[in-house]
């Protein structure tokens, strides 16, 4: 009778061990569903900073041009440039600047400055979309490993070996074997793996200056590419 009730108590506890540990992970899992969810809509916004850069490389025409852009904004290189090479379509998604000027160079500077004000905001909402992923990354990362530390997968799979649970639950953590070789197969598969914001592959957002800061040498450069490329210029403000 002793030895039952010690089995019974003992089996109480394995379940309420293994409640515990099926909820936490759910719990886990949420977040790091969660931060890719944050990932998508950070690429998007990604994805429309590329399409900013890419209009002003465009008015730039050429690579001397925008190499004086990239050194007037103080970043290390040209951000997306390889993709503008390859890409036709980047104009797909743009919203059309409008401009008024007596001459067709006056229009192209206030349409150089325009797109850089343009660039510069949508920059700054990359950015905090950017660090504030970077933080749910780096939140995950340490609950996911504290999660690990108060719970040994190793006896929780054993535990679920002996309890009559839930076939389904029981398949997602087992499969269909239970052999040691596959028991340590499927405790290295549920090991949670840092949650890193490098795992995304998004650009790091840029320090760009304030639009105002460099407005004086934008309008000199405008100058430049006109006084040397008019008609290309010309082209692509149609």
């Amino acid at each position: 009778m002793q030895d039952d009730i010690v089995s019974a108590l003992t089996q109480e506890v394995k379940e309420e061990v293994i409640q515990n540990y099926l909820h936490e992970r759910g719990l886990i899992e949420e977040q790091i569903n969660y931060v890719k969810e944050l990932a998508e809509y950070t690429a998007q916004l990604e994805g429309r900073l590329y399409r900013r850069f890419a209009r002003i490389y465009e008015f730039l025409i050429g690579p001397e041009f925008i190499n004086q852009f990239v050194r007037l904004l103080g970043i290390k290189g040209a951000l997306f440039e390889c993709r503008f090479r390859k890409d036709r379509d980047f104009r797909n998604g743009l919203r059309f600047i409008k401009v008024h000027g007596m001459t067709r160079r006056t229009r192209f500077k206030k349409l150089l400055l325009e797109s850089y004000r343009r660039l510069f905001t949508w920059n700054n909402q990359y950015k905090e979309a950017y660090e504030n992923l970077r933080e749910e990354c780096k939140a995950v990362t340490h609950n996911l490993k504290k999660f690990e530390s108060d719970h040994d997968l190793l006896t929780i799979l054993n535990f679920l070996k002996d309890m009559d649970v839930d076939l389904i639950k029981k398949k997602h953590f087992l499969g269909n074997g239970f052999t040691p070789e596959e028991t340590a197969s499927i405790e290295a598969t549920l090991r949670f793996k840092p949650v890193l914001i490098e795992q995304f592959k998004l650009i790091v957002p840029p320090d760009l200056p304030e639009p105002k800061i460099i407005e004086r040498q934008l309008t000199a450069l405008a100058n430049c590419v006109y006084g040397q490329c008019a008609p290309s210029v010309r082209a692509v403000m149609r």
